[in-house]
């Protein structure tokens, strides 16, 4: 079940394209990509470019979530509640990971309305309470082992109100935690400019 959820969005997607190169030719040859007030707005022509670009921008918002995620994973502090607090983390970026793969898979399929996206919309905001409720419910979880701090200290360490990490100011490795937060959406815009 875990590798389900960890690795369900890659397959998720792969399975969009798949289905997507199967029914090649009997996609339309020009389709809707934007609707505002008025409808229809921005068309596109059928190549792979125009339904591969959803498909690689999705590819890397999912594997930065997943990088994200191991990366505060390793570098937090022991939080109050640090067995939960992890579990939190590892539910909302895998809910996360979802929901972009619904969302850019969807986007990736031709279709003459934004019904779909929207739905996918719908269904991956659906997500994150339910992440949020399968990490709260039930009883907690056992209380983790202790672990010992790094040599110059956690990079990340929880916030005076409980809610989340902060990036520990003037620590030798807080770029690379910027980086890393940042990378993603940047490859992304970069993806989608380039296509």
């Amino acid at each position: 079940m875990r590798s389900l959820l960890r690795f369900g969005p890659f397959a998720f997607l792969a399975a969009v394209a798949v289905g997507l190169a199967a029914s090649w030719e009997r996609l339309p040859a020009r389709y809707p990509v934007h609707w505002g007030a008025g409808g229809a707005d921005r068309w596109a022509d059928l190549s792979i470019r125009s339904v591969g670009a959803p498909l690689v921008m999705g590819l890397v918002a999912i594997a930065w979530a997943g990088a994200m995620r191991r990366f505060f994973l390793a570098n937090s502090s022991p939080a109050p509640d640090p067995s939960r607090a992890r579990r939190l983390l590892v539910a909302v970026t895998i809910a996360m990971q979802w929901f972009l793969a619904i969302l850019f898979g969807l986007a990736a399929i031709p279709r003459q309305g934004p019904g779909l996206v929207i739905a996918g919309a719908g269904i991956g905001f659906l997500l994150m309470p339910v992440a949020l409720a399968v990490t709260y419910a039930g009883k907690p979880p056992p209380p983790e082992a202790g672990r010992a701090p790094p040599p110059d200290g956690w990079l990340l360490v929880p916030r005076a109100n409980g809610t989340g990490y902060s990036i520990r100011p003037g620590h030798p490795r807080a770029w690379q935690a910027i980086a890393v937060v940042a990378i993603g959406p940047l490859v992304v815009i970069a993806v989608a400019l380039a296509m």
